[in-house]
């Protein structure tokens, strides 16, 4: 229902008003080169204060704008991290302007009920806060200081806002006497010498504590111990260089010292624990029911990134692969042993799915280190179990076996079950390829015992694929299909990142049988399952088996199609698969 006039009902806003210093004296060109300057740092300062577009409305003013923010956004931003990160952009702004085009701006906040009508917006709320963006105090302390950027809010906003919350800085504000038209008033005032710019020094020794050489914006407020907000305003008050959006390069270590024991040791562990609590974010997302001990750190705030689908949790873990690496032998360094131990684990996927083998290698053997330290027996056994899998992608099957073997006995000691059956899936694993098929028949049995007497139906289904591909070692490919297809039923009902495997047992089942077409078409599917899940590793096997299936099905160019395909996964991923038959084909080899 609207009132009279074509308004609408009264509705609550938080106001905020800015104007930019001399616009009027300025050449067009400046004037257009200041606005353009100006609504690219509003808009992305407003972002990153957590203020979404969708609830802004903006009305240009020429020489500044009015920006009305809806009841669902805090106020706290407006007058916290919004102004500081404006100030920033804008300094960002003249650094790369002609004189003529530099921004200095005025911001007045203040909130109340306002109307829409036909010609946009109207209210006392609106008029008093022109009246504060007007107030010589106001224009008096831009024009005495440097700075870019002086706020002023209405004596409510800074009662019942700003001297609430710790964010919005209320020690920085002083009082000033308003008088303008009609308007009386005592507001409150931030000068544009007061914008997180201090502590620098400290600053740079806490951000040369980060184990990689580029730094995001939540690592940095992790490290920091300030607000994603106030982190992104720092880095760029610091001027370190930005090489991409919100990645920083990291500052080289003082030379001399300049942190306390204490403080050094919190700022390194709470660095390391956002990179253990997102990582194992990530490996909840990419792999949800993999085995693993629990991660959680008890003595650390919860600040890790969440993510809202794979794809978003692969990029990140891509993006941050030598950060991670980074930390966790920064965290075997540093004494950090939990966090040492805990994070290959959290990394599980991501490495074993796109990284070389020897960053997760290196990281588990300092994460066994670091567990033993501890006396931790469940951390060492689920390092002996990494390193085991680890090992095997290193094709060191001996050493395999002999790390799973010891992961057994500690697991069976500590009554963790779920454990032992991901161990002897492990340890079945390697005497398959020691060619010890008949043991690893016997470590996959029980391993699919043990699994479904837990009702894990997901590694039930993994184990009766592992059997299968030890009956095929037999050559009793009777049973190998038997289990593949058991797997198979399993995994569609329950597990659908074993398909690509069990699909791929069975074109090897058949294989074995001599059936080739049929043998083709499955590694064909399991193929695809493999691209969709991002599984190069099992893309790299599919494709080697499929060639050998044409080149026994005399179609040499599908074979050698297939097979330097596979030769380019395997040697990307620094897999020791790749045969002097493999690489024979490569005519630049």
């Amino acid at each position: 229902m609207h009132c009279a006039n074509g308004a609408g009902p009264a509705v609550h806003r938080t106001i905020l008003c800015l104007d930019v210093e001399g616009f009027g004296r300025r050449t067009n060109g400046d004037q257009l080169a200041i606005r353009a300057g100006l609504y690219r740092a509003l808009r992305r300062a407003l972002d990153d204060s957590g203020v979404p577009a969708s609830s802004c409305y903006c009305e240009d003013r020429g020489d500044g704008a009015m920006i009305l923010i809806g009841p669902d956004v805090p106020k706290e931003l407006v007058a916290g991290p919004f102004p500081a990160r404006l100030a920033t952009l804008i300094e960002r702004h003249n650094r790369g302007a002609q004189p003529g085009a530099r921004i200095r701006v005025r911001v007045a906040v203040h909130a109340g009920e306002i109307h829409h009508d036909d010609h946009g917006v109207a209210g006392t709320a609106i008029n008093k806060a022109f009246r504060l963006l007007s107030a010589p105090p106001l224009k008096d302390a831009l024009s005495a200081s440097p700075g870019v950027l002086a706020l002023i809010t209405s004596g409510w906003f800074f009662e019942e806002v700003v001297r609430q919350n710790p964010a919005c800085g209320a020690a920085a504000f002083r009082p000033a006497r308003v008088a303008v038209k009609e308007f009386r008033e005592r507001a409150w005032m931030r000068p544009p010498d007061t914008w997180p710019h201090a502590d620098t020094a400290r600053h740079l020794r806490l951000l040369a504590l980060h184990p990689g050489a580029q730094i995001s914006v939540p690592a940095a407020a992790a490290l920091l111990d300030v607000p994603d907000a106030e982190a992104r305003v720092l880095l760029d008050g610091l001027g370190l260089p930005e090489r991409a959006e919100g990645r920083y390069d990291v500052p080289a270590p003082a030379g001399e010292p300049g942190l306390a024991p204490r403080e050094r040791s919190a700022a390194v562990r709470r660095v390391l624990g956002w990179y253990l609590g997102t990582a194992d974010n990530a490996r909840r997302l990419l792999c949800p029911d993999r085995v693993t001990a629990s991660l959680t750190l008890p003595d650390e705030p919860d600040r890790a990134l969440p993510f809202a689908s794979t794809d978003e949790a692969m990029r990140w873990c891509e993006t941050e692969r030598l950060n991670l690496v980074a930390a966790a032998r920064v965290a075997a360094e540093e004494g950090h042993h939990d966090i040492a131990w805990r994070l290959p684990l959290a990394l599980w996927t991501f490495l074993l799915l796109r990284s070389p083998w020897t960053d997760w290698y290196e990281a588990l053997r300092t994460g066994l280190a670091s567990a033993r330290l501890l006396g931790d027996d469940r951390g060492v056994a689920y390092a002996l179990g990494g390193l085991g899998y680890a090992s095997q992608n290193r094709w060191r099957f001996e050493e395999s076996a002999e790390l799973f073997t010891a992961a057994c006995k500690v697991f069976s000691r500590l009554g963790d079950v779920r454990g032992e059956a991901w161990a002897l899936h492990g340890l079945g694993y390697a005497c398959r390829r020691l060619q010890r098929y008949r043991e690893a028949v016997g470590h996959h049995r029980r391993s699919v015992l043990l699994a479904a007497a837990l009702g894990d139906r997901r590694n039930t289904g993994r184990a009766l694929t592992a059997l299968g591909y030890a009956y095929a070692g037999l050559a009793d490919f009777g049973s190998s299909l038997d289990h593949f297809e058991q797997a198979h039923g399993i995994a569609l009902e329950a597990d659908e990142r074993t398909i690509g495997w069990t699909l791929h047992g069975l074109g090897y089942a058949h294989h074995g049988l001599r059936r080739l077409h049929t043998a083709i078409a499955h590694y064909e599917r399991a193929l695809e399952v493999f691209r969709e899940f991002g599984d190069r590793p099992g893309q790299g096997e599919a494709l080697y088996n499929l060639g050998r299936a044409h080149m026994q099905m005399s179609r040499p160019d599908a074979a050698r199609d297939c097979w330097m395909r596979a030769l380019a996964i395997f040697e990307d991923l620094q897999h020791p698969r790749p045969t002097p038959r493999l690489r024979s084909l490569d005519p630049h080899a």
